[in-house]
């Protein structure tokens, strides 16, 4: 059993009170709402990809939607009974570790590999109907260098992680991982750090928490591993490309998007 870094700070810090906000095929999502501040907990099996709001179970809670849910002394419980015991995970923070200036020189030679694999992804799928925006704001920021125009990604797009979002942690995570050897990097994330309290108004709330936490070093699991392997000696092209494939799988688009960032700044 694992858990996200984020979820299991906030639900081991003093005891929460929430609600089941949506059952899935495998597993719930528990939305929390202490002092007005809401924040939704993924409660999941392994088939789904952990988070820094995810918790891994063996098998998801048997709980309905719009059942209460309490986390305190280690515990989370639902309505019916079930329950799932905080003190038998393993906490992930999910971090994407800083670059040497080696393994910087490697995840950039790599870049290829995204691009293509961006490219056959888009054949399958069909265009973007975002995608000339989410274009005009990359192309906006590699030409001038500032990051004001970085913000106009947020909330850009539908669904629960609109593709803006999605484009923004890529490009995060990949700044995160140069921030030690490109001083435009370092600049690019000090100037970003007002961007979670922006995204709480203009995006959804799961899209709000994946970008604080992008900001905080903490990233979905299988994006966290690609930006490793793009760096690593010892990955092979094919580590690589299996890498990207397990990014570019997350749900309907939003790994695609991902990757899409994450090219854009090692560019």
């Amino acid at each position: 059993m694992s858990v996200g870094g984020h979820a299991f700070r906030y639900l081991t810090g003093r005891p929460r009170t929430g609600r089941v906000a949506s059952v899935f095929r495998h597993g719930l999502n528990a939305l929390f709402d202490d002092e007005g501040d809401p924040v939704l907990i993924s409660i999941q099996t392994a088939d789904v990809p952990l988070h820094p709001f995810g918790i891994e179970v063996r098998r998801p809670p048997i709980a309905r939607e719009g059942e209460g849910v309490f986390a305190g002394s280690g515990c989370i419980r639902f309505g019916a009974g079930d329950r799932v015991v905080l003190g038998e995970a393993t906490p992930d923070d999910l971090r994407i570790a800083p670059y040497t200036p080696d393994e910087s020189s490697r995840a950039r030679t790599r870049r290829p590999l995204l691009e293509r694999l961006l490219d056959e992804r888009s054949a399958e799928q069909g265009s973007d109907p975002f995608r000339s925006r989410i274009d005009g704001i990359l192309a906006a920021w590699r030409t001038t260098g500032g990051i004001r125009v970085l913000p106009g990604l947020i909330g850009l797009g539908t669904g629960s992680t609109p593709a803006g979002d999605d484009v923004l942690v890529g490009l995060i995570a990949a700044l995160t991982a140069l921030e030690n050897v490109a001083h435009e990097a370092k600049a690019a994330l000090r100037g970003l750090r007002p961007a979670p309290r922006e995204a709480r108004s203009l995006t959804s709330l799961a899209s709000a928490q994946m970008i604080g936490a992008a900001l905080d070093r903490s990233f979905p699991e299988p994006l966290r591993d690609l930006v490793e392997r793009l760096g690593s000696e010892a990955a092979t092209e094919s580590d690589v490309r299996h890498a990207a494939h397990r990014v570019a799988s997350l749900g309907a688009t939003s790994g695609r998007m991902m990757l899409r960032g994450l090219a854009a700044a090692l560019g």
